[in-house]
C-alpha cells in the first residue's frame, strides 16, 4: 500500500520501455508535478529537459540546505502517501533523486524519452 512513482526510459528505436528509477512514498515529487502539470493517478508525463534540469537544481538545493524544503519541495498531503516529515527518509528520496535527475541530464534525447509515472494503491 503507498505511493508509488517510476521514471522510465521508453527508447524510440525499438520502442522497448526500461525502467530508471522508482520512490516509494516519496510524496514531495509527487506533489511538484501535481502542482506543475496536474498529475494524477496513473498518468504518464513526457519530462522534457528543462524539466529535468528544474526538478536537478531544486533536488540539488536541498540536498546541501535541507533548510529550504518546506519551500522548494514541500510534502504533499495525499491517501497512503507516507511521512509529511523532513526527515531521513525524505533527505535520502531527495540524494537519490538528485542523482537519478543529474545522470537524467545526460540521455541521448535524439533516442531516449523519460517519463513519470505515479499511482497509489491500498
Amino acid at each position: 500500500m503507498g505511493l508509488d512513482i517510476r521514471l522510465y526510459l521508453l527508447d524510440t528505436h525499438t520502442s522497448e520501455h526500461v525502467e530508471y528509477s522508482r520512490y516509494r512514498n516519496f510524496n514531495a515529487l509527487y506533489g511538484y508535478f501535481h502542482r506543475k502539470c496536474g498529475i494524477d493517478n496513473l498518468v504518464k508525463i513526457y519530462l522534457n529537459r528543462d524539466t529535468i534540469d528544474e526538478l536537478y537544481l531544486i533536488l540539488n538545493e536541498i540536498k546541501y540546505n535541507s533548510l529550504k524544503s518546506d519551500v522548494l519541495l514541500p510534502s504533499f498531503d495525499g491517501p497512503l502517501f507516507g511521512s509529511l516529515e523532513y526527515d531521513k527518509i525524505y533527505k535520502n528520496h531527495v540524494r537519490q533523486a538528485a542523482s537519478d535527475f543529474y545522470h537524467a541530464k545526460f540521455l541521448d534525447y535524439s533516442r531516449y524519452r523519460l517519463y513519470i509515472i505515479a499511482h497509489w494503491h491500498y
